[in-house]
C-alpha cells in the first residue's frame, strides 16, 4: 500500500510539473514549481518541520544564497522576515533543496551547487558554542564533520546534461571542495538521480560524502530503477528522524 500511494504522489507531482512549465512567465513558472514541490514534500513532513524560501544566516553574520526550498524546524526557533523575505537560523535548518526547471548548462549546474554549498559553508556551531539536545538535555556539541549534524543538500531538475557531461561536471566540483560542502543528492525527477556509493556495489547506497568512494548515477532502464523524487523522500524522511535539534 504505501509503494502505491508513494507512485500516485510522484505521477502526481510531476504531471503539475508538466502544467507549470505551460506557464509562458519564467518567474511565475518557477514559483509554480515551488509549490508544487513544497507541497509534495509538505505531506510527509513530521508536523514539526515547515518548508519556505529564503536564505540561511549563521551567528557569526554568514548569508546564503537565495534557497528555493528550505526544510526547518518551526518549533523551537524564530524565522525573521525583512519586507516578507524570510531569513532562517541555520540552527533551524536541516535540508536545503534548489529547485531549477533545468540545468542543462554547466553554468546552471555550477550555480545550483555553488548555491547549496554557501548553505553548507555557514558556522552551524556558532564557533563551537552550539550544542544538539536530545529530550530535554543537553548533549553533545555540534560536530560539522557529523553527517547528522549537518544539513542535507539536494538538487532537483526536470533537465540535465549528458549523462557523462553531467558525471564530469560534478566529480570536477568534488574535487576541488571539502566533502561537507558536497551535495548529496541529485535528481533529475523523471530520468535520474546522481549520489554515492561506499564500494562498488550498487547496493552500498550512501548520502553521507564522508563514506563516499564512488559517485553513482542511477539508470531508467535498470529494473532496479526507483523513481528520484521517491528516492529523495525517502532519504529524506529518514534523515529528519535522526537530525538532532541544535541549541542556539
Amino acid at each position: 500500500m504505501i509503494k502505491g500511494i508513494l507512485d500516485t504522489l510522484n505521477e502526481e507531482v510531476l504531471s503539475k510539473l508538466r502544467l507549470a512549465k505551460t506557464i509562458e512567465h519564467p518567474g511565475e513558472s518557477g514559483i509554480a514549481r515551488e509549490h508544487v514541490l513544497a507541497d509534495f514534500f509538505r505531506k510527509l513532513l513530521p508536523e514539526s518541520f515547515g518548508i519556505g524560501t529564503g536564505f540561511v544566516i549563521d551567528a557569526t553574520g554568514g548569508k546564503s544564497r537565495q534557497i528555493d526550498l528550505i526544510i526547518y524546524r518551526k518549533d523551537y526557533h524564530p524565522v525573521f522576515e525583512i519586507g516578507g523575505v524570510r531569513h532562517f537560523m541555520v540552527e533551524s535548518v536541516i535540508v536545503v533543496m534548489e529547485n531549477k526547471a533545468s540545468l542543462a548548462s554547466t553554468d546552471a549546474l555550477l550555480k545550483g551547487l555553488e548555491n547549496i554549498k554557501s548553505v553548507k559553508m555557514l558556522d552551524r556551531t556558532n564557533r563551537g558554542k552550539n550544542y544538539t539536545i536530545i529530550g530535554s538535555d543537553k548533549s553533545i556539541n555540534v560536530n560539522p564533520d557529523l553527517f547528522y549534524h549537518q544539513i542535507f543538500g539536494a538538487i532537483l531538475t526536470e533537465d540535465s546534461l549528458s549523462i557523462h557531461s553531467l558525471r564530469d561536471e560534478l566529480l570536477g566540483f568534488l574535487r576541488s571542495s571539502p566533502r561537507k560542502h558536497w551535495p548529496n543528492f541529485y535528481a533529475d525527477v523523471r530520468n535520474m538521480a546522481a549520489y554515492y556509493l561506499d564500494s562498488g556495489n550498487p547496493h552500498g547506497v550512501t548520502y553521507d560524502p564522508n563514506k563516499a568512494k564512488y559517485l553513482f548515477i542511477s539508470d531508467r532502464q535498470s529494473e532496479i530503477f526507483i523513481p528520484p523524487l521517491i528516492e529523495l523522500a525517502c532519504e529524506l524522511v529518514n534523515f529528519l528522524r535522526v537530525a538532532p535539534l541544535v541549541d542556539f
